[in-house]
């Protein structure tokens, strides 16, 4: 019987014991320099044979309960307690994280032209109204000004145009639909205001007629002049356009706080016509007020 009843303790401590040599002796062989992927890694990060050394044993041990989302260089910044090398670290990750955020941007900005140019401009949809909404969340949504159309729904606020000045000077407008186009501004152009933004799409050919353009807009005062480039080859192409524009260094030195160039954002001109730049939109407090 003692036979019996010892035997099932003796091979659990047995297995045990085999599992605990294993994650030790996987726990040496991960932290040794050497393994598979360890050059690799220290090229990729650019860091040294004794950093990724030390990234893993405090993976090891500790990191991988916590950290393991993170990449090497921001543990080694959240575990480095000398300051230069801190600071060091700051930098690297910071390189990197504006590295992946420009191609982050780039690739989203390929993905709009080729939605554009594979399905056009298509209709909105309004996914409260498909079938599965919660009874009563339209009504809700009217009552609080949050409707399609609601004038304290922040998509109403930034795409719908600029009041009438007065009750006389309104005209009635039928309801709009999920099926409707996005408004567009009045005619007229409106008188820019202080603290107005005007987006402007240019292109790489078009030079004589943009850069008048721009010219013309610099001239209005206390209104901040956002340049959109749409077909550059890069963004140093685009810089050096707005620096081919006429005037002298002085002048281009007074401007440059007033502009600020941008890459072509779609959404920005949705519902323009852009196939012949220049175009300027008028914006205050975000709303399009109307096309310059």
């Amino acid at each position: 019987m003692r036979a019996r009843w010892l035997a099932p303790v003796l091979i659990g401590a047995w297995v045990g014991a085999q599992a605990q040599t294993s994650v030790i002796s996987t726990s040496v062989q991960h932290t040794a320099w050497g393994s598979p992927g360890d050059e690799a890694l220290a090229a990729h990060w650019g860091l040294k044979p004794e950093e990724v050394r030390r990234y893993h044993d405090y993976m090891a041990v500790e990191g991988r309960y916590f950290y393991a989302h993170l990449d090497p260089v921001m543990v080694l910044g959240l575990i480095e307690t000398d300051p230069d090398r801190r600071a060091r670290y700051a930098e690297q990750y910071l390189d990197a994280e504006r590295r992946r955020i420009e191609e982050q941007t780039r690739f989203a900005n390929l993905a709009a032209e080729v939605q554009l140019k594979r399905f056009g401009l298509e209709k909105r949809v309004d996914f409260s109204k498909l079938r599965g909404v919660t009874p009563g969340y339209l009504e809700a949504r009217a009552q609080r000004g949050e409707g399609e159309t609601g004038e304290f729904s922040p998509v109403a606020r930034r795409l719908a145009p600029a009041k009438a000045s007065s009750v006389a000077d309104a005209k009635p407008t039928p309801p709009s639909t999920a099926a409707d186009p996005k408004p567009k501004p009045p005619a007229a152009p409106a008188t820019p205001q202080a603290g107005d933004t005007i987006d402007l799409l240019v292109t790489p050919e078009c030079t004589t007629v943009c850069y008048a353009k721009l010219a013309e807009l610099l001239k209005i005062p206390e209104v901040r002049i956002h340049v959109y480039g749409r077909g550059f080859q890069n963004n140093h192409a685009f810089v050096a356009w707005l620096k081919n524009r006429p005037g002298d260094a002085a002048s281009h030195a007074r401007e440059e706080s007033r502009l600020e160039p941008r890459r072509f954002d779609a959404l920005m001109f949705d519902g323009m016509a852009t196939s012949q730049p220049p175009v300027a939109l008028l914006r205050r407090h975000g709303a399009l007020v109307s096309q310059w």
